[in-house]
């Protein structure tokens, strides 16, 4: 049977989160964002889901055994990975169990380490479990990442490391981690006593020419020391019925897992979730098949294109998942300019590299679970929007934008304080001079770092420094702030963050960056729930409510002698370390 992957189905009646999430989405604009496909549900899965309603009681339901054979057997005739029913634990999502095993495995301030650019709710689960994100960035050397072992071996090392979140095939960069690798990440963790969650939700989709191991498979010891998390929803497109396996071997660690889950009060799955994944799992092996015919042809589609159109624009080749990366550096914008472009300019909405870690700024994913005609009605509007920007950048030149580095000059400091307007740093500065970008003025944050920045100034002064800091504040804001107790350094406000802009002074791009990924620092500026409460009320604060810190030393002939930009909310240097750059 030939099945249907060339419809463009509307989904814009039907609720789709993707869809939602994009101004104006339609047949003829579709998203490939999200990762979830733009193909037809495979009919096997709509029949049986029919005579279910018609022969079911939409009760409270639990998994049959008729399930449980479904997920062993695919296991088994797929990835040769002998699963007993007792080693399942149904949850509602891969990302649901994320938090569950690092709830079961870890204590709050407790290091879980994540692997780096990689899918956002690793981070965001660790921290809203009260863990301590443990950054292992993964290597780029050509067009292949590989994993940092000496990194790993680093972090997995310290006391406080507990749990490995892990991805294979990993998502965003599309790497199928080959034996050798996965052995040496199971050997370090072993000998570390780290328990390792592995994350293969995109585990049955592997190109042509690829191989995948599931890691448990590679050893008894493997077996014990992780959980593999598996679902049909990537492979069949069934994230809304929910419906995720998870197989652990231990019953130990099992058992723990099973205890969070039943305190999390989550006893029961959507009755349709079994129904559909066991067929997928008996019914659709022939649909799959179909499936990753067409996103190896989608891929190599937008390989060519870009060989042809974009020899500048990196194309990573795809090994697993149908989600492909791409660099997008060499064209010269920053991150937040190339978003900008995208959404604005092509009216192309993807996954901004950004999104993964900060390593992935410049990159893009792009989903290749839809129509060839999408694809290319896509990769249409890119190529006249590229040409409408070279265009304009001919006629008017590139906005300037630039990440100082010491030894650069700092040109075009045009600022605003309370009382004057325009003035240039050039022709304002007697001696050397601190630059501090903070936040706004009304930020907590700000009057912390505004009153210690007050007790460091005698000292300041005594050195030769002249201090200045820039807000994102209206300046009768500030002097009606500052009337009764003025500052005895300039405030600069800079209302539109254009200042910012000009020299890259960027936003945390995540909540888990504003906090550096740690768990105690977020609390101390008032936890997850305090940072997000005004997003979700609607409450539009004075300035950019994620912008990080940075501080630089220019010379009086505008030479920068120093450069720091924060990684996180609260990374400035301290007096005792500006004194030995002083």
């Amino acid at each position: 049977m030939q099945y249907d992957f060339h419809s463009i189905p509307d989904r814009s009646m039907y609720g789709s989160s993707k869809w939602n999430a994009v101004p104006g989405a339609s047949v003829k604009c579709v998203p490939l964002s999200t990762a979830d496909m733009e193909f037809p549900t495979a009919p096997e899965i709509v029949n049986a889901l029919q005579q279910y309603t018609q022969d079911a009681i939409l009760g409270y339901t639990d998994p049959t055994e008729s399930f449980y054979h479904a997920v062993c057997s695919f296991m088994k005739r797929r990835h040769n990975y002998e699963v007993r029913p007792e080693e399942i634990i149904c949850t509602p999502g891969v990302v649901y169990a994320l938090g569950m095993l690092i709830d079961a495995m870890s204590n709050p301030g407790d290091g879980v380490i994540v692997i780096s650019p990689v899918y956002y709710p690793f981070d965001l689960s660790v921290l809203a479990r009260g863990r301590t994100i443990l950054y292992n960035e993964l290597l780029l050397e050509g067009e292949r990442y590989s994993i940092d072992y000496e990194g790993l071996e680093e972090l997995a090392s310290r006391a406080d490391a507990k749990v490995l979140l892990f991805c294979n095939p990993h998502n965003p960069v599309g790497r199928v981690w080959g034996i050798e690798e996965l052995e040496k990440v199971v050997y370090i963790c072993a000998r570390h006593n780290v328990f390792i969650v592995d994350d293969e939700i995109h585990h049955d989709l592997i190109m042509p020419g690829y191989k995948h191991t599931v890691m448990a498979t590679l050893s008894e010891t493997a077996r014990q020391i992780c959980a593999v998390c598996t679902a049909p929803s990537k492979t069949f497109n069934l994230a809304g019925v929910q419906c995720s396996n998870i197989i652990i071997a231990d019953p130990v660690v099992r058992a723990k897992a099973r205890a969070v889950h039943m305190m999390n009060l989550v006893s029961h799955q959507n009755t349709f979730s079994y129904k559909a994944c066991g067929a997928a799992y008996e019914l659709c092996d022939e649909w799959l098949e179909q499936l990753l015919e067409v996103i190896a042809g989608n891929a190599n589609y937008i390989d060519t294109f870009m060989k042809e159109h974009f020899p500048e624009i990196k194309v990573f080749p795809l090994e697993g998942t149908y989600l492909l990366w791409l660099d997008m550096r060499s064209l010269g914008m920053t991150h937040k300019e190339l978003e900008h472009f995208m959404q604005k300019g092509a009216k192309l909405y993807l996954d901004e590299g950004y999104i993964f870690g900060p390593s992935g700024r410049g990159f893009e994913r792009i989903n290749l679970a839809c129509s060839r005609t999408t694809l290319e009605a896509s990769m249409q509007r890119f190529s006249e929007a590229m040409t409408v920007l070279k265009n304009r950048w001919e006629m008017k030149g590139r906005p300037y934008h630039k990440t100082l580095e010491k030894g650069d000059k700092i040109i075009g400091f045009i600022y605003d304080t309370p009382e004057k307007t325009g003035l240039d740093l050039s022709e304002n500065m007697e001696k050397p001079t601190i630059l501090v970008f903070s936040r706004y003025y009304s930020c907590p944050i700000c009057q912390m770092m505004l009153g210690q920045l007050r007790g460091m100034w005698p000292k300041l002064q005594e050195s030769g420094f002249d201090l200045k800091v820039v807000l994102q504040s209206e300046r009768k804001n500030v002097a009606e702030a500052c009337k009764e107790n003025p500052f005895p350094f300039d405030l600069i406000c800079d209302p539109d963050a254009k200042l910012y802009d000009r020299y890259n002074v960027f936003e945390a791009d995540t909540l888990p960056q504003l906090s550096g990924g740690s768990s105690q620092l977020l609390e101390s500026i008032g936890g997850v729930q305090k940072l997000l409460l005004p997003t979700f009320l609607g409450e539009k604060s004075e300035g950019r409510s994620q912008q990080l810190p940075a501080l630089f030393i220019v010379m009086p002939d505008s030479t920068v002698a120093y450069a720091h930009y924060g990684s996180h909310i609260a990374d400035l240097p301290d007096f005792e370390s500006l004194k030995e750059v002083i």
